[in-house]
Parts: structure tokens; C-alpha cells; sequence
């Protein structure tokens, strides 16, 4: 693997010490560059011995400069790389329910652990190879953003329709063991992962609570454009509030066990000691919104470091169109 250098800043390190357009570079101070990450990583060091390679040969140049200073290289893409796509075929996956004529963007399924890191994209870990774990924990790079959806091996290599799904638990538990702070979310489908297997779930996932900054569950979205796709049940009141009875008592057991403040916000924003505002948002939404989860369909757990615990009721809602 080589990066292309794009255009070099004047002034820079890299102009400096003779970087060119068109030069590949191979490793910095004896790493591979595989893409932005490796380069930004392993060119912020003071000194360094750069392998490139230059209408055929390579050549090494050895660089000085101040300690994170950025080397000045610029490439063809922002990640000097393609992106990584998907390769789940999740059965709620909301690009496969677009309709079609939209612009060729919005059909991109990417899952990338990068994008997960540089703009908040969520992931799900199926595609990623042990070098690029190995990489998260060499580097130190958080926090993650990880869709589990669920943690039982089988349920997911289902839902996800990939038989890599199932290690989801495991690789959870190394990147807690390296350090790594996560922010976890779930898809929640009426039926398949809610009641028992979200029970499990949220077992599963507590005890990492240390290093989960977040766990979050949303409704699957449905559209009308689901021909051929896994048959989805929308929830109705009931089943919707049978899933936010098991989301408060984790969070209340959350509560009792950091002991610490609790903050509950709705889509009218933040209720009053002791006031259920989910259950108010509920009843007066679902008649005229069609909502698949009624209230503002997102419930998020934060754990802190701090052993702060509260959580969010965010405002959106999940609804069939």
C-alpha cells in the first residue's frame, strides 16, 4: 500500500526535505501507510526516515521538524484511501429502502472504522481486519462508535446477515481491555432483539460501562419502498412501552449503582424530578406521527469515567413514512 501525494504545502517539512507531487510514500519511520490515520500517527514524531517512491525507485529522506508539526502532504481523498463499504446486509438497513432516482451518494453503504473516528459514523465491526484492530489499540484512538445491536452471536450473525457478525461481544471486551472508549448503538426491531435478547444485550454490555461512554437504542425506520426485504413489524403503543420499561430499569438500576444525578430529556425538553415526560411525548405523538417507537424514538445510556451516569431521551423520532 502507498499514499499518492496530491500536492505538497510550500514551506512545509515535506517540501523542505524534497517531497513531490506524485511521489508514493510507503512507511514512516519504519510503519507501512495504509491511509490518513497511519499518516497523520507516524509522521508526527520530531524525526522520522521517510520511504517513498519515485518514478519507480525509492528513496528515503530523513525528516526534522517540530513535534506534531504536520508534514504538509496532501492526497487524492481525505481518508488517502477509498472508503471501506458494508458488507452487512442488515435486515432494517435504510439505504435498501430508498427509493430510486436519488443521487448515487445516498446508495453508498460505508462502514469504516476511520469515518467512525473523523466524523461520528457508527460501525459494525465485520469487515474490520486484525490489523486495523490492532491499530486502534496501538494507536489509542477513541472513542468508537459500534453498532451491536445485539451481543447474541447467533441473533446477529442473523440480523446482520454475515457470519463475521457473531464476535461482536469479544471484540467489545478487547477494545475495553486496550482502553478504548465506545459509544454503542442499537437498532431495535419489534420481535427479533427487543424484550429477552434486549435484556441480554444491555447484561452484556454494562459491565463494560467503563469504557461505553454511551449506549444507545433507536426504532428500525421504515419506508414504503421494503419489496423483498425482512418482514418488520412497526411498534405499536404497547410493545413500544414494554421496551422503554426495559430501558428505564437499566437506567434506573444504572443510577442506583454510580449513584450519581439523573437526567431525563424529551422532545419538550427536560421533565421535572420524578415526571415520566417519555409516556406524556407518547400519547400525544403517536395518533399524528404514525411513530414506529412514539416518543422521541432515541433512549441513550451514558456511562462516564467520571462515574457519572444520566440518561437521554432524544428527540427523534423513528416513524414509517
Amino acid at each position: 500500500m502507498a499514499l499518492l501525494v496530491k500536492t505538497v504545502e510550500p514551506g512545509s517539512p515535506a517540501h523542505k526535505f524534497g517531497v513531490q507531487p506524485g511521489d508514493e510514500l510507503l512507511s514512516a519511520g519504519g510503519n507501512a501507510l495504509y491511509d490518513m490515520l497511519d499518516y497523520e500517527f507516524y509522521t508526527a514524531s520530531a524525526a522520522f526516515e521517510l520511504l517513498l517512491c519515485r518514478s519507480g525507485e525509492k528513496q528515503t529522506l530523513h525528516i526534522t521538524k517540530e513535534e506534531y508539526e504536520p508534514l504538509g502532504c496532501d492526497f487524492a481523498t481525505y481518508l488517502a484511501d477509498k472508503k471501506h463499504s458494508c458488507d452487512n446486509h442488515c435486515m432494517f438497513c435504510f439505504i435498501d429502502q430508498l427509493p430510486k432516482g436519488l443521487r448515487d451518494t445516498l446508495y453508498f453503504k460505508d462502514d469504516d472504522e476511520r469515518l467512525s473516528f473523523l466524523y461520528g459514523n457508527y460501525v459494525t465491526l465485520t469487515n474490520m481486519s486484525e490489523r486495523e484492530m490492532q491499530r486502534i489499540k496501538t494507536m489509542h484512538i477513541s472513542p468508537i462508535n459500534v453498532s451491536v445491536h445485539t451481543t447474541n452471536p447467533e441473533l446477529r450473525v442473523r440480523m446482520l446477515a454475515n457470519k463475521k457478525a457473531g464476535q461482536i461481544l469479544q471484540q467489545l471486551q478487547d477494545l475495553a481491555a486496550a482502553g478504548i472508549e465506545m459509544n454503542c448503538q442499537l437498532v431495535v426491531c419489534r420481535g427479533v432483539n427487543d424484550g429477552a435478547e434486549l435484556r441480554r444485550t444491555l447484561d452484556d454490555l454494562v459491565p463494560l460501562a467503563e469504557h461505553i461512554s454511551s449506549i444507545a437504542a433507536v426504532p428500525a425506520g421504515l419506508t414504503d419502498y421494503r419489496k423483498g426485504l425482512y418482514k418488520l413489524t412497526v411498534y405499536d403503543r404497547e410493545s413500544a412501552a414494554e421496551t422503554l420499561d426495559i430501558l428505564e430499569e437499566y437506567g434506573e438500576n444504572a443510577k442506583k449503582s454510580w449513584e450519581h444525578g439523573w437526567c431525563i430529556r424529551g422532545m419538550s425538553g427536560i421533565c421535572r424530578p420524578g415526571v415520566n415526560c417519555l409516556r406524556v411525548i407518547f400519547t400525544r405523538i403517536l395518533p399524528s406521527w404514525k411513530t414506529a417507537w412514539g416518543c422521541g424514538g432515541c433512549i441513550t445510556m451514558n456511562f462516564c469515567r467520571s462515574w457519572h451516569a444520566r440518561t437521554a431521551l432524544c428527540g427523534r423520532a423513528a416513524w414509517k413514512w
